[in-house]
């Protein structure tokens, strides 16, 4: 199973998609500190449904989340992969 939680930050403003009747929005988000200086710290939200008015109304860029969902990968041994997650669950998170 795929499933993963992460906390991100949103570091670019969402592009709205529209494939035949389903819309969705891609936003780019980032891990707070990567770990190595070599390793890959930025995702790709797709969000769907009630979750794409609920980020429009109440996140922007700089903001962090509790992210759940499905991690998928498109990509091949010689390419670079490009990692997508599937919101299921989005949640505001607070720094004090």
């Amino acid at each position: 199973m795929n499933h993963a939680i992460f906390v991100v930050k949103v570091i670019e403003k969402p592009v709205h998609l529209i494939y035949k009747e389903c819309q969705s929005m891609e936003i780019k988000v980032k891990f707070p500190a990567p770990r190595q200086k070599d390793s890959r710290n930025e995702l790709t939200l797709l969000l769907w449904g009630d979750y794409k008015g609920d980020f429009i109304k109440y996140y922007k860029t700089q903001d962090y989340l509790i992210i759940e969902g499905t991690l998928t990968s498109k990509g091949y041994a010689n390419e670079e992969n490009e990692i997508k997650i599937i919101v299921k669950k989005l949640y505001p998170f607070l720094l004090i």
